[in-house]
């Protein structure tokens, strides 16, 4: 009676009960909780409804181990039962903690959860909850609906999602992941591809943190989520390929190529491997794109794109640098042969014909090669020495490749220094005039009648300069411009000075090269050279100005009018070089010209007759149908000026007739008392 009095005195109910689980006897405290029930009675028959499956289940499993542990609820009050089989007895002895205040805390964080589970979800991320040392992982119906699953498809661990993590990702994931476990970042964040259901990949931003450690600091509990990024990644996959791939080629564009040259320069050494910087630049792709049209063009460089790749060894690349320009990065242990024998297959394909929307194309192409370590280890040095071979292929005929060496690197100083020095040239009175006769073929022992002035330059320490060197540095620099308008008011007062000794009818001829148009146009300079010639008393015909088919491939309309206003005003236009540039047919039809000149190289197969004999009879009768005279530049034999006289040609220039003399030497060969036998003398 003493041990029960004690027994009722516990803060705990404590119960007696045979192994059907019918109470046999309970404490006070019990008894008060249950409103004293006769006894024996089932203890299944004082849970809750809900309980009672639950409790006849697991008190049947605990008759084999002798040990029952189950939370249930007496009526609506939620305790922790605890039982042990009594010694040498069937019966149990057990007891009845109120959990009451716990389990509302569960309840409490239970819905805490819930809330903020329900507030990430609204944003339409997927919910994750990992119990990091259980190796469990809960995930919501919406982060498993965001790869295709639905509830139960998944096993609720972390490796089911880690097995479909993409395995380029895996490393980093599992760096982001250590580092916030380890407290070096106060939140997890890592972007990373998932396998979905239906084999695409999904992009994800995962975001989490550690809730709760054990005693030792590790992590017990972590919860975060998982946010679709795959537009944003596609998006930003779009605009880094716009910023690194040439959208018309697909190959890589100028920026893309620099990385790719700093990262061989970087690993250069290591590897043991030398590099060679291409530049390969189209020739007469201008003609093609201004006399077919850009869109023939852009076909064009598609087609020149892929027959350069198809050139290519293995780990080389080929971008395109803009316009009509491409570079190309070859990598080997020896790779000056290599890129000869890739340049020479370049040359070889592109040389070929293309077909371009039912056009047959025809280009060819420049390149400049420059090898590192050799002629540097920087990319500036590399382009620039490239830019200098391929200056020097151009220079040199097209067509062909050229290999940079210390030598060119002088030429380009010289050229420096020339362009420097060709500013002051002008007005050093450093620059003159030659003139070279241009003679009727009708009459050849006749007095000419016209001549072309020829501009040249003598340089105090250097000597003559050649025009082939000082007039690509004078286009190139603008000074085109004034210089060719010192050339027409020059080349205007000697025409005036002979006309006025009684040369009537006198004519010179000045060149104007394309940039020299364009030039005057954009540096706002458009000099009127008709007024010029009004107010010296000079009429138009006493200057003659030649240009060539280049100027009227540009199809610029202010270019075009300025040619209208020469003409209006008396100036006679003369297409130089005829028959070396591209479709030169269309332009007799389109511009108004008064002559033709044959080019040289026509003119010195004429001996051998054939299709140069041909070719030239061809452009004398074309032009004399069209109301146009024709001028033979380059006779350089007495057979050449006969042919050209029998097949009609007008005029005739060349050193068989005389070289470019300065005016006081034309005047004592060609203006004497006997011009009939002073062009007989000089003909010989």
């Amino acid at each position: 009676m003493h041990f029960a009095s004690l027994l009722d005195a516990l803060p705990q109910q404590v119960w007696k009960a045979d192994p059907q689980g019918r109470l046999l006897w309970m404490n006070a405290r019990l008894a008060e909780a249950l409103n004293r029930p006769a006894l024996p009675t089932p203890l299944a028959g004082c849970l809750h409804d809900d309980d009672r499956s639950a409790f006849e289940q697991a008190w049947s499993a605990a008759q084999s181990s002798g040990r029952f542990e189950m939370e249930y609820r007496l009526g609506h009050t939620w305790v922790l039962a605890q039982a042990q089989r009594m010694p040498d007895s069937p019966l149990w002895l057990g007891t009845h903690i109120d959990i009451v205040a716990r389990r509302a805390a569960e309840n409490r964080l239970h819905e805490a959860d819930a809330i903020w589970k329900l507030a990430l979800e609204s944003t339409g991320d997927g919910v994750w909850d990992w119990h990091v040392q259980a190796g469990v992982e809960y995930f919501s119906e919406r982060y498993l609906r965001l790869y295709g699953f639905e509830p139960g498809d998944v096993e609720a661990t972390p490796e089911a999602f880690d097995a479909r993590t993409h395995p380029d990702d895996l490393v980093q994931m599992s760096k982001d992941r250590e580092d916030h476990f380890a407290g070096r970042t106060p939140v997890y964040r890592n972007e990373h591809r998932i396998l979905a259901k239906d084999g695409s990949w999904k992009w994800v931003l995962s975001r989490g943190m550690v809730i709760a450690r054990d005693a030792n600091g590790l992590p017990l509990r972590m919860v975060g989520t998982h946010t679709d990024i795959t537009d944003r990644k596609l998006q930003e996959a779009q605009v880094w390929l716009q910023a690194r791939v040439d959208t018309l080629t697909g190959l890589p564009n100028r920026r893309s190529l620099r990385e790719r040259i700093e990262h061989a320069l970087a690993r250069r050494a290591t590897r043991g491997e030398e590099l060679a910087v291409m530049f390969v630049d189209l020739d007469h792709f201008k003609e093609v794109n201004d006399s077919l049209g850009h869109d023939i063009g852009d076909a064009l460089l598609v087609q020149v794109a892929a027959r350069m790749q198809g050139c290519m060894p293995a780990g080389s690349v080929v971008a395109r640098m803009g316009g009509d320009e491409f570079t190309v990065l070859l990598a080997a242990p020896q790779v000056a042969p290599v890129a000869e024998q890739v340049g020479h297959e370049l040359l070889e394909a592109l040389s070929e014909a293309f077909d371009v929307a039912g056009e047959r194309v025809y280009v060819s192409a420049s390149i400049g090669v420059s090898l590192a370590p050799r002629d540097g280890q920087e990319i500036e040095s590399l382009f620039k020495h490239a830019d200098l071979a391929l200056y020097e292929a151009k220079g040199a005929g097209r067509n062909r490749m050229s290999v940079f060496t210390p030598a060119l690197h002088e030429a380009a100083q010289r050229r420096t220094r020339l362009a420097n020095e060709l500013r002051e040239a002008l007005r050093l009175g450093q620059l003159s005039l030659v003139y070279q006769p241009i003679l009727s073929l009708r009459d050849p022992t006749a007095a000419p009648r016209k001549a072309e002035a020829l501009l040249r330059w003598h340089h105090p320490q250097l000597g003559d300069v050649s025009p082939s060197q000082f007039i690509p540095i004078a286009e190139a620099t603008g000074l085109i411009v004034e210089i060719g308008d010192w050339v027409f008011r020059t080349a205007a007062a000697q025409a005036q000075a002979w006309r006025a000794a009684g040369h009537a009818g006198f004519q010179i001829s000045i060149n104007k090269s394309p940039v020299q148009f364009l030039g005057e146009r954009s540096h706002r300079v458009q000099p009127d050279w008709a007024r010029h010639l009004r107010g010296m008393g000079l009429g138009g015909d006493a200057l003659a100005v030649e240009i060539t088919e280049s100027l009227l491939l540009e199809r610029d309309e202010a270019v075009a009018e300025r040619l209208r206003a020469l003409r209006d005003a008396g100036l006679t236009i003369s297409l130089d070089d005829f028959g070396t540039g591209y479709s030169s047919l269309s332009y007799l039809q389109h511009h108004q010209i008064d002559t033709v000149k044959i080019d040289r190289s026509f003119v010195a197969g004429l001996e051998q007759g054939g299709k140069a004999l041909a070719l030239c009879r061809a452009i004398v009768t074309m032009a004399h149908e069209l109301g146009m005279e024709v001028v033979a530049e380059g006779v350089e034999t007495e057979a050449q000026m006969l042919a050209l006289k029998a097949m009609g040609c007008d005029w005739g220039q060349g050193w068989w007739f005389g070289r470019g003399v300065p005016a006081a030497e034309f005047e004592g060969r060609w203006f004497s008392a006997n011009p009939a036998d002073s062009a007989s003398a000089t003909t010989r």
